[in-house]
């Protein structure tokens, strides 16, 4: 009921800033919204599965910077005939793209 009010106070107010073309009345969420709004805010504050994803997130940061210390994963992506150089060329750096070429030769 809170926000309702808040929404109409909004629309009829000269000093809330207007919206191009819409009202605040249209940000009003349905009593089923506002439940589905709540389960998910529920399965979002699970901590063990917030931290699995920052796990995962941390480990993926970890491996992803891994190719930066050999040059097998660029020869590799050179050599490959699905990707070859025009991809590597194509996705990569300038400068990181020349030192791998460099190493390459």
């Amino acid at each position: 009921k809170g926000v309702n009010r808040f929404i109409q106070l909004a629309d009829d107010s000269d000093e809330v800033p207007n919206l191009q073309g819409k009202t605040y009345g249209v940000f009003k969420l349905s009593a089923a919204e506002w439940t589905k709004l709540k389960l998910m805010h529920d399965v979002l504050q699970f901590n063990d599965f917030s931290n699995a994803i920052q796990s995962g997130l941390d480990n993926l940061h970890k491996w992803y910077h891994k190719i930066d210390e050999s040059n097998v994963y660029f020869i590799c992506l050179v050599l490959d005939p699905n990707y070859k150089v025009a991809y590597v060329k194509s996705k990569w750096e300038h400068d990181d793209f020349n030192a791998g070429m460099k190493c390459l030769k």
